[in-house]
Formats: C-alpha cells, structure tokens, sequence
C-alpha cells in the first residue's frame, strides 16, 4: 500500500526523530519524496520527515469497511433496545422492514443482497 500526500499516518518507530513525536502519533503526509515522507501533525502546526518504514497508513473507517464488505460472505448490522420508529428506519435504509417476533422478543429485519439489518425492539415496544 503506497503512501500518498493527503494520507494519515502513524508512527511505528521514532529512530531518528525522538524529540518530534512519539509512538502512536498520527500525521498527515505532505510530501512522499520516495519514501522519505513530510509529515504535518492533524493540527497543522509542525512538520518534519520520517522515512516511509517508520510509519504505517492509518486507514479511513469507509476503506475498512468496504474492504471487509468485499470479502464478506455476508453482513449484519444489528440494533438493540429500539423504539418502533427507530428501529424501522434503521432497517429500511436495507430495504422494507419486516415485523417478527418470537416468544417476548420482537424485531424488524431486511436483507438486500449480502446485507441484513435487524432492529430489536425493548421489551415494552
């Protein structure tokens, strides 16, 4: 995975730049100068270079979850102790909700291709 201007970054290993930052630490990418990366922190305040190896892509919440998606089989999303009008439009953001109950518990579910939403109803509901 290349690292690009724009991306965020953590550092993995300070070697060379101790006094600028510390492990963990996550930086915006100026510059990729092949491999010797200008990095800003998220406040826009300071920058310096890191070599590329020193750091790791932190990857947006979209990208990992598209990522996952991909290879998923199938996927669930599932919410607890809703209301009705919370939990139906939660689940037709899926598709059209479907009322079901079983004993005491009662949910609203939809399913569109590989993904299932389900919304579980409290107990007085």
């Amino acid at each position: 995975m290349s690292i690009q201007p724009g991306d965020k970054v953590e550092v993995q290993d300070r070697a060379g730049v101790t006094d600028l930052c510390v492990d963990g630490e996550q930086y915006y990418v100026l510059i990729n100068n092949n491999g010797l990366l200008t990095v800003e922190d998220t406040d826009g305040f300071s920058s310096f270079n890191i070599p590329c190896r020193q750091v790791k892509k932190v990857k947006e919440e979209s990208q990992l979850i598209s990522e996952l998606y991909k290879e998923a089989y199938d996927v669930e999303f599932r919410l607890y102790f809703a209301n009705v009008s919370d939990a139906t439009n939660f689940v037709s953001k899926v598709g059209k909700p479907k009322f079901e109950q079983s004993m005491d518990v009662k949910w609203f579910s939809a399913t569109n291709g590989k993904i299932t939403a389900t919304a579980f109803l409290k107990g007085d509901d």
